[in-house]
């Protein structure tokens, strides 16, 4: 999956200091590791059983689930004789690491296994000689002994918890940070090399437990893959009964060798999570990998807080750290699951237990109390995705041939087209489900979603649900208080026992669910009003064919008495997701009913496949999703939400207006599977404006729609007093571009692992392009002559590809001088602003055109955010095709008068942008086969190696190590626009301060860091996902002594 935009923006500051001092003795040993233990094939959900033995059987060219490990172990002392036990559930992670602010830390490793390996802290203060990572930093002798401990060998790492390090203000008191070998980073930890370290509070530990905490558990949710391990071949040898069968490059394979586990146990067989009924319990969660792994934690039959707002499912991603409380309730067994429908079909999952202890009750009983009654049906629909058949931003028609939509909406002997048998959920009066409620225009985008569930603090919510389908189906919800009985989805960690009639209701049959809404699962202080929320039927299938809708749980008083929240104008519910239509249960249907030749279809075929992911929202595509209308000024609620796998990653995108969420000023919310947000707009301009997805492939695919602010009697002027003007001479200007322009950091960084690779992207083999490329980027001029290009200062040199750092406060006008030096159109557009049109107009070759940027309070930090944030300003006449030709750049919003009154200290800036500039998409590819290919009458574009290598994984347009000018100084202030940061943490604010040393980064996310540089030397920066790491998305940075400043 291609990402469209990643941009963020950081803040340099600082204090230390240190007391109590810990040691721990950390072995590494080799081990045979089973992901599935006491016979995990039968802890199944029961409609994924098919799935264990891709994973778990061995044969003649399969291992099976048996591997070869390695692990670190705790000793009681340097003797390295005697082990501690570690808690079982804790599965293959090392020993959990804890300290106060204020400790100093001592690891004494000793590396028992066969090769060398490390151990790198995050979260912890350290010298070079004891960060425990090789790379190119110009160390050398003693600062070089901590990156690689030879086998037998001993390495003393010491470590600070330094203030800066901790837990920011509003952190709980302990914080989720990891540590793990770096030699290889994604090797060492896909070997087994990786463990959890936590950073409390000074004096929040009782006894190296957190106090006021009854139960505190660690988990990792991971695709590890084995195929990275360094003991792979070894692994082929043991446990393959005809190794010599094995194709290592094999798809099959390779897949079988990846296991989805938690903490390195699949398919329900993690051991030891055990808690009573009312324990306050802490979870300190964190995921690990590659591209695949995003992850949505689901815990069944509870809801948690985190960061002071309400959850159930925790998003992870490679490197993501994350704490989360609740207090146990309702005594069972219940799942803990990646709610990624291909993680949890591939065996992503886990059990807890819940056991009556006969501790009194926290919540109120209000079982029974303001009963809200629904009645609801599941029945057959034929759902067209497209009702006008025309794609509303270019007119065509949406089978027009060589369009995008072409591939999804093409009928034939072998294709469904754009109409599918489809399962939804739909509203009826009463008990007899006669009389089904019409929907109003108030209703009419929710599309194929079922009906809006609403309800409030103290509620009980009863649903009647009648399935009038030929499928067993149910309702689950998600954020309500539920027992076993009205979970609405079945396991069984025991595989026996009769499924809760609530979780199969068959064909025909009725089921009345009763769910409750007590304060403890309600919205916190810190949260909306109302929390977006979801139900579904509980199968992996049910989703994919239809069956899903929205709920919100809101604060007592704020509905009105038909659900709608009051002092609030409208309400829109969006549910982007990729609606894989390969996964209905309704497929063969669809096959027989629309494709001409069905029994010539293949299942298995990949154009076939593609041809049914519906990149939808509600059930539409390509600008077809009805009353999506308000008018300006109105105040608007929107409640967003997904479902789905590892593709929904969603970046959706207002055009022409910013909401608030959370207190923090956007245009972009970033979605997952399972998760829900809560946003509230203004709008302040009238016009057709767009909403859609910034993830490439899925605007491309559809995944866009339209919506209308109308002036309903308002006055059309902008009555916002602008006091503040400013002007910018941009061009776009074409260039040679070269990604990697020195191989020496990267080939010394080879030499220090002993690793000697080939690199796919920067190689002119055969008929490769290289690492130049045709480019055309923003690049800023003196004047309206356009003569004289503005030179870039030392401290603008890390901009490398990017445009100009662009500034304005709130109150500002912006206007863009734009000249098209390139040889097609092109434009410049900025996110945040308002402008005077919904529509972009394009700039042909040679011209020059004024656009202007309106900076009003809607466009600058919201309460909960940093003084100044970041937008993005990019083209959009072809918005995939201009951002990976290299035409995107900065610009920084701070609230009014902040850098001249709040902070008179100049500051050095930097921006970086993370993303990978998929070359096969720029307008300029034919140009850089015929001038950079060695050979390129040989190329063909579709080949999917050729299409790898044109993948460029960089920093601001440079990869390994080959962005300059990250210079800074201890104590500096320095404003760093920007993953993750070696050396030292960084402070975002989120409504409220919180501290990190890896920030997520997705679609259209930009972020105000703030990092304090305490300690010399160079540092590694990096993208901590695995293909992105071996594929150079990572740079130093530089922290000079202080000293330097005098002289500077």
């Amino acid at each position: 999956m291609k990402i469209f935009l990643l941009c963020i923006f950081l803040i340099l500051c600082g204090t230390s200091v240190w007391a109590k001092d810990k040691h721990y003795y950390i072995g590494i040993i080799e081990t045979a590791w089973n992901y599935a233990s006491d016979h995990a094939e039968k802890k199944l959900i029961s409609v994924d059983t098919e799935h264990s033995n891709i994973y778990l059987q061995n044969g003649p060219n399969r291992i099976g689930s048996v591997y070869k490990k390695a692990v670190y172990l705790q000793y009681t002392d340097e003797n390295f004789r005697t082990v501690i036990e570690k808690p079982v559930w804790l599965g293959f992670l090392g020993p959990i690491i804890k300290a106060e602010t204020g400790d100093k830390v001592y690891v004494h490793l000793k590396n028992f296994a066969s090769r060398p390996y490390t151990f790198h802290a995050h979260g912890l203060t350290y010298y070079k000689e004891h960060e425990g990572a090789i790379y190119p930093d110009n160390t050398t002798d003693l600062q070089k002994a901590d990156d690689k401990v030879q086998p037998g060998e001993q390495c003393l790492y010491i470590l600070h918890a330094n203030p800066e390090q901790g837990p920011g203000e509003e952190d709980s008191n302990c914080v989720t940070r990891i540590y793990h070998s770096h030699i290889d980073a994604p090797k060492d930890i896909a070997s087994g090399l990786i463990g959890p370290l936590i950073h409390c509070k000074k004096d929040s530990l009782d006894e190296e437990k957190e106090k006021n905490i009854d139960k505190e558990f660690v988990v990792m949710f991971s695709v590890v893959d084995e195929n990275l391990s360094w003991y792979l071949e070894e692994n082929i040898k043991t446990y393959c009964s005809e190794p010599e069968k094995v194709e290592q490059d094999n798809e099959d394979f390779q897949e079988s060798n990846r296991m989805y586990s938690v903490n390195g146990y699949a398919f329900g067989s993690l051991p030891g999570l055990s808690m009573c009924a009312e324990d306050r319990v802490k979870w300190y969660l964190f995921g690990m990998g590659n591209e695949i792994d995003v992850h949505a934690a689901f815990f069944h039959g509870q809801v948690l807080t985190s960061k002071n707002y309400r959850v159930d499912t925790i998003n992870l991603f490679p490197a993501t750290l994350f704490d989360a409380f609740m207090v146990a309730q309702n005594p069972g067994q219940w799942m803990l699951s990646c709610q990624n429908l291909n993680h949890l079909k591939a065996g992503l999952q886990a059990f807890f237990w819940v056991q009556d202890c006969k501790k009194s009750s926290s919540e109120d009983n209000i079982h029974g109390k303001n009963v809200r009654h629904y009645y609801i049906a599941a029945e057959e629909v034929i759902w067209n995705y497209a009702p006008s058949g025309i794609d509303a931003f270019t007119k065509e028609n949406l089978r027009a041939p060589g369009s995008a939509s072409e591939a999804f909406f093409e009928q034939g002997p072998t294709r469904i087209g754009g109409s599918y048998k489809k399962l939804v959920y739909r509203e009826y009066t009463d008990a007899s489900f006669s009389n089904q409620k019409e929907r109003g225009p108030e209703e009419e985008h929710l599309g194929i979603l079922g009906p809006v569930i609403a309800a409030e603090v103290g509620d009980t919510i009863r649903v009647t649900f009648h399935n009038k389908a030929a499928h067993p189906l149910s309702i689950e919800p998600i954020g309500v208080r539920v027992d076993k009985n009205n979970e609405g989805t079945y396991y069984s960690p025991t595989g026996s026992g009769p499924p809760p009639s609530g979780s199969h209701v068959a064909p025909k049959g009725t089921f009345t669910y009763e769910w409750t809404v007590p304060k403890e699962v309600g919205p916190t202080y810190k949260d909306p009003v109302c929390l977006a929320k979801m139900y579904y039927s509980g199968s992996t299938k049910d989703i994919f064919t239809g069956l899903i809708g929205p709920m919100k749980i809101c604060r007592n008083g704020s509905l009105l008495a038909n659900g709608r929240l009051k002092n609030v104008d409208k309400e829109f519910y969006l549910f982007p997701t990729v609606f894989d239509e390969n996964e209905s249960l309704l497929l063969d249907d669809n096959i027989k009913m629309f494709t001409t030749a069905p029994d010539q279809v293949d299942k298995e075929n990949e154009d076939f496949q593609e041809s049914n992911k519906m990149h939808s929202m509600n059930g539409f595509m390509y600008g077809n999703q009805p009353g999506l209308s308000m008018c300006q000024g109105d105040s608007v609620m929107w409640y967003l939400f997904s479902a789905g796998n590892e593709v929904d990653i969603h970046g959706i995108y207002f055009s022409g207006n910013t909401y608030l969420s959370r207190g923090e000023r956007r245009d972009t919310a970033n979605l997952f599977p399972q998760t829900s947000l809560s946003l509230f707009m203004q709008p302040d301009t009238a016009g057709t404006f767009d909403v859609e997805c910034l993830t490439t492939d899925h605007y491309t695919g559809g995944m866009k729609q339209k919506y209308t602010v109308s002036q309903c009697g308002q006055r059309s002027e902008d009555l916002y007093l602008y006091l503040g003007e400013r002007t910018y001479y941009i061009a776009a200007v074409e260039v040679e571009w070269d990604y990697s322009p020195s191989r020496k950091w990267e080939k010394e960084l080879h030499h220090l692992q002993e690793q000697n690779l080939s690199n796919a992207f920067l190689d002119k083999e055969e008929f490769y392009i290289g690492s130049k490329y045709k480019k055309v980027v923003y690049r800023q001029f003196t004047d309206s002559t356009f003569q004289v290009p503005v030179e870039r200062k030392g401290e603008e040199e890390h901009l490398g590809i990017l445009g100009p750092q662009l500034h304005a406060d709130v109150g500002d006008k912006v206007n863009i001088i734009f000249k098209n030096m390139a040889t097609r159109p092109y434009s410049i557009h900025a996110h945040g602003v308002k402008t005077e049109s919904s529509t972009v107009t394009p700039t042909a070759p040679g011209e020059t055109r004024t656009y202007i940027w309106k900076i009003p309070e809607r466009s600058g930090a919201g309460m909960g955010d940093s003084p100044c944030i970041p937008w993005v300003y990019y083209s959009t006449v072809d918005r995939v095709k201009d951002l990976f030709s290299g035409l995107i750049g900065p610009l920084i919003v701070c609230r009014k008068h902040y850098l001249k009154v709040s902070n008179p200290i100049k500051k050095l800036e930097f921006s970086l942008l993370f993303l990978v500039f998929d070359e096969n998409e720029s307008w300029y590819l034919d140009d850089n086969i015929k001038t950079y290919s060695d050979h390129p009458e040989k190329v063909d574009k579709a080949n999917e190696e050729f299409m790898e290598s044109n993948k460029m994984h960089a920093i601001n347009g440079r990869m390994f190590g080959n962005l300059q000018g990250l210079t800074m100084h201890v104590g500096n202030e320095v404003d760093l626009h920007s993953v993750h940061f070696h050396g030292h943490s960084f402070q975002y604010q989120h409504r409220g301060i919180y501290t990190s040393d890896v920030f997520d980064l997705f679609p259209g996310t930009y972020q105000t860091l703030e990092m304090t540089p305490k300690t010399p030397g160079i540092w590694l920066l990096h993208c901590h996902v695995t293909d992105h790491i071996h594929a150079g998305m990572e740079t130093t940075y530089t922290v000079l002594p202080n000293e330097e400043i005098k002289s500077g």
